[in-house]
């Protein structure tokens, strides 16, 4: 007789978790060495918000730096980001795409607040922008792991236990298994939140080894259109300038050094074509480099043509 494990027994319930598909779809393509894809809305564009959860979008970034900012609609955006079309389609009750919450940039200021109650309306992961140095990141990885009999990476969490609303968006049986993947992976390997460092001025790129081995952190943005603004630029951003090329093969190098996934940008820039099309040659030369995670325009995961 087979053996159906039982998701209200927490003896069973780390099991499933490993067993089952991850609720984070980037984490879930990063772990298989796929590209992930990415759209992105401001919070409160409701009428945005439908349109990628019925998207082929592997993950969404909310913008909470832009445009206002107001964590009761970022709620009611991440409730819109849920589609049932897409569950008939994926037979999967999971958020997908997977919200991951851009927050507002801090200017050095400790807010993070902020990015735990993001995490307590639901969203999947963070990313924190213009990073400048390893201590941006520790103090956040600090402040929003839960406390573990295991500090794993030496890493003590702090995060305050409020999981109602997380928990029902991830569709967890209970709290005990919001617990349990309220992690940051891969310093969990049963982690379902990411923690994207964004970098973007000349300080990140001195400091970017440092940055990229923080026990905790998931990945980093490179900035492509913001590096080419705190360099003193000004016009369409060239992403074959020599400085940019260097910031951009640092990030990735630290990255692979650290087994964190590396992420860009192709908006608004030389990657993107007339009408918002990707530049899908350009794309497939970052991925052969080892880029995993890419923020686009339109309406989909562009196709590739391998």
């Amino acid at each position: 007789m087979t053996h159906t494990a039982n998701i209200f027994n927490p003896r069973e319930r780390s099991v499933i978790a490993l067993t089952t598909p991850r609720r984070n779809r980037l984490v879930e393509l990063a772990s298989q060495q796929k590209p992930a894809f990415g759209g992105s809305l401001h919070s409160g564009d409701i009428s945005r918000a439908r349109a990628l959860a019925d998207s082929t979008f592997d993950f969404v970034m909310v913008d909470l730096e832009h445009e206002g900012f107001d964590l009761p609609r970022l709620g009611d955006t991440l409730q819109w980001l849920i589609s049932r079309r897409q569950m008939a389609k994926t037979g999967s009750l999971f958020p997908s795409p997977t919200p991951i919450v851009r927050l507002p940039h801090t200017l050095g200021e400790r807010t993070m607040w902020i990015a735990s109650q993001a995490l307590d309306y639901g969203a999947l992961g963070l990313i924190l922008p213009y990073t400048e140095h390893a201590e941006d990141v520790e103090m956040m990885v600090r402040a929003l792991r839960y406390p573990r009999r295991e500090a794993n990476g030496g890493v003590v969490g702090e995060r305050r236990v409020w999981p109602k609303l997380a928990s029902r968006y991830w569709g967890c049986a209970d709290y005990d298994e919001y617990f349990d993947m309220a992690d940051f992976w891969p310093l969990s390997e049963q982690g379902e939140i990411v923690l994207i460092a964004m970098v973007a001025t000349p300080t990140a790129l001195e400091n970017i080894e440092e940055i990229a081995s923080v026990p905790g952190l998931s990945g980093i943005l490179f900035g492509a259109k913001h590096a080419w603004s705190a360099l003193g630029r000004r016009g369409k951003t060239d992403l074959d300038d020599p400085d940019l090329v260097h910031f951009r093969s640092s990030v990735l190098a630290a990255c692979q050094k650290n087994d964190i996934v590396a992420g860009t940008s192709l908006s608004g820039s030389a990657p993107v074509l007339g009408g918002g099309t990707v530049n899908v040659p350009y794309l497939e030369r970052r991925i052969d480099e080892g880029f995993g995670f890419f923020l686009t325009q339109g309406n989909g995961r562009p196709e590739l043509t391998r």
